[in-house]
């Protein structure tokens, strides 16, 4: 088998670095895509790491922005009524003096508010899931150690062909080092 003969490939089809291609060669692994080339000789690598992981962070969002949704969507409606009821307190004072007229205006424009909180409270539920269904997803990471520093190639979601080819890279990396 030649130097220049490809041992397993693997293209990035989601993720940071989408669209470019990983390549295993008898003494080196190649990194192309776009306008980058990365060659990696197998002799510097020390380690391969493959895991499926999830991002914590985006579960703990998703919590918070399904409380701020609930508390918005929970205070809407006493606001509406509050308002309603401040602005009718205004009107009935047949005065139309401007501190009337002016609370008038204050208190209705509270109600307009508090009638768009349902709606934003249904976009933060919305983000909410959608962070969810990314958290759920996860990322398959593949991770190679050099002596001073880490590359890292994530794909989303659990990708099977990504695991297959970190064991060629791993097999490659056993026999270099026998």
């Amino acid at each position: 088998m030649s130097l220049d003969s490809p041992l397993a490939e693997f293209e990035i089809g989601s993720g940071a670095r989408r669209g470019s291609r990983l390549t295993l060669h008898t003494n080196r692994l190649l990194h192309q895509g776009g306008d980058t080339l990365e060659t990696v000789p197998l002799a510097q690598l020390a380690a391969v790491r493959v895991a499926f992981e999830r991002d914590a962070s985006k579960l703990n969002w998703a919590i918070g922005l399904l409380a701020v949704a609930l508390v918005l969507a929970a205070l809407s409606g006493p606001l509406q009524s509050w308002a309603a009821a401040l602005a009718a307190g205004v009107k009935e004072q047949a005065r139309r003096e401007s501190l009337d007229a002016l609370l008038l205006g204050v208190f209705s424009a509270m109600r307009g508010f508090a009638g768009l909180l349902p709606l934003l409270a249904a976009a933060l539920a919305a983000g909410a899931v959608a962070l969810l269904a990314f958290f759920w997803l996860g990322a398959t990471v593949l991770t190679l150690s050099f002596a001073a520093t880490e590359r890292s190639y994530a794909v989303r979601g659990r990708d099977r062909l990504l695991l297959d080819f970190a064991q060629a890279v791993a097999e490659q990396l056993a026999q270099r080092k026998a």
